[in-house]
């Protein structure tokens, strides 16, 4: 008898679980449509957005200004090694 019993309990469970599936089931379907609509727009929809890069110009710049004057030979340099082959020069041919 009792056999018969938890028998019956895990069936009634069973059913409850079954129905429980079936409106689960139902409300999916119902609501399908809706949801396959929705991700159409959203792959069909063009995507707006703004950046401000602004601020990445601006250390974009400040870099490029930083090599610039540590790439560049200075005059004052040129100046001074031009200075020195001149004397050098002149005082070859002296």
């Amino acid at each position: 008898m009792r056999k018969n019993l938890s028998q019956q309990k895990l069936l009634e469970i069973l059913i409850a679980e079954i129905e429980l599936l079936q409106q689960t089931s139902k409300g999916i379907k119902e609501l399908a449509p809706e949801i396959e609509r929705q991700l159409h727009n959203l792959k069909t929809s063009k995507l707006k957005f703004d950046l401000n890069t602004e601020h990445l110009e601006q250390l974009l710049l400040n870099h490029e200004n930083q090599l610039k004057k540590s790439v560049l030979i200075p005059k004052w340099f040129l100046y001074l090694i031009l200075g020195v082959l001149f004397t050098s020069i002149v005082n070859w041919f002296v």
